[in-house]
């Protein structure tokens, strides 16, 4: 039986974040990682929409920005609605721009568990979210240079001059449009090479070999756009290997963001960490669904808490506040 808010959020998702109509061919991707209830849930209220339900079980991926196998990428381009609720982030991988470029609506729920569907960002107020992200996005667009620094050591600067801004605000219901739910995002990718600086500390690594960080991580080293050393932890040699291992495009600096969902709890979710209001995020690897220029088997984001955030020479945050 399925809990009563499940089901609700479960709704929430098919109704109003995909606007999923009766007749349209639904795809939806787990994996063995996932939880079933979940997926049932799903499946309940994209019947009861009078969507058309295809069900694909993949093995589950240890990190975001790998391509799903061959046989579910052909399924996403034949769908009009893709829901992911896969072990981490697939919309940085040709095969979900490839499906977007035929206007499939994908909402990517990586990361998801029973928990999230009845408390937390799931539930938040999507409409005051949407404000509170424009806001943000009008500053950030109309910015040449983005600094940020945090309590721990971090600071970065990246060129961001004529880059497109991403909002991301919980809603798929256009064709050819994606939403990372549950959101609450600003996110652009910076100018090739620009990104200079170092990060210390992120809160959490997008990997599931590290995850949420209790212990401190160390420092990551950044000169001419690219990751040049990792070092301060167990975790951080760990880290260090991925990149290597996956080549030189895997120490690109791919994305900057902040997050804007208020109900977001990062210390509890993974998945919710960088959607954190008061949280911001740096992406390593594949930056073309934000409109860089460099592929790269992988994209996984590190979070930092309490950001102090400029656009040129104006405080957005300050320590994780909105200082506008």
């Amino acid at each position: 039986m399925i809990k009563y808010n499940m089901a609700q959020t479960a709704r929430r998702i098919v109704e109003d974040v995909a606007s999923i109509k009766k007749g349209e061919n639904v795809l939806l991707v787990t994996d063995s990682d996932r939880p079933f209830s979940i997926t049932e849930a799903l499946a309940h209220a994209i019947a009861g929409a009078g969507g058309i339900l295809s069900v694909m079980l993949m093995p589950p991926h240890k990190m975001g920005g790998i391509d799903p196998p061959g046989h579910v990428g052909a399924a996403m381009q034949a769908a009009e609605v893709v829901i992911l609720q896969t072990s981490f982030a697939t919309v940085h991988t040709d095969t979900a721009r490839n499906a977007l470029k035929k206007g499939v609506r994908i909402v990517d729920m990586w990361g998801w568990e029973e928990h999230m569907m009845t408390e937390g960002a799931a539930l938040a107020d999507y409409k005051e979210i949407q404000k509170y992200t424009e806001k943000i996005a009008e500053i950030i667009r109309n910015a040449r240079q983005i600094r940020f620094t945090t309590p721990e050591g971090s600071d970065l600067r990246i060129e961001v001059e004529n880059r497109p801004v991403a909002m991301l605000t919980g809603v798929a219901t256009q064709k050819g449009t994606f939403t990372a739910f549950p959101d609450g995002e600003v996110a652009l990718s910076p100018q090739e090479g620009s990104a200079e600086g170092v990060l210390v500390d992120p809160i959490s690594i997008e990997h599931k070999d590290l995850g949420v960080l209790r212990k401190p991580f160390g420092r990551v080293e950044i000169r001419a756009g690219k990751v040049v050393s990792m070092s301060g932890s167990p975790e951080a040699d760990r880290f260090w290997r991925v990149l290597e291992e996956n080549g030189n495009t895997a120490k690109n600096i791919a994305e900057f963001a902040l997050g804007t969902n208020p109900a977001c709890r990062p210390h509890v979710s993974l998945r919710e960490a960088k959607k954190t209001r008061g949280t911001c995020h740096v992406a390593v690897g594949d930056s073309r669904t934000l409109g860089g220029n460099v592929e790269s088997p992988l994209h996984v984001d590190l979070i930092f808490a309490k950001p102090t955030v400029y656009a040129d020479e104006q405080m957005i945050l300050k320590d994780g506040q909105l200082s506008i």
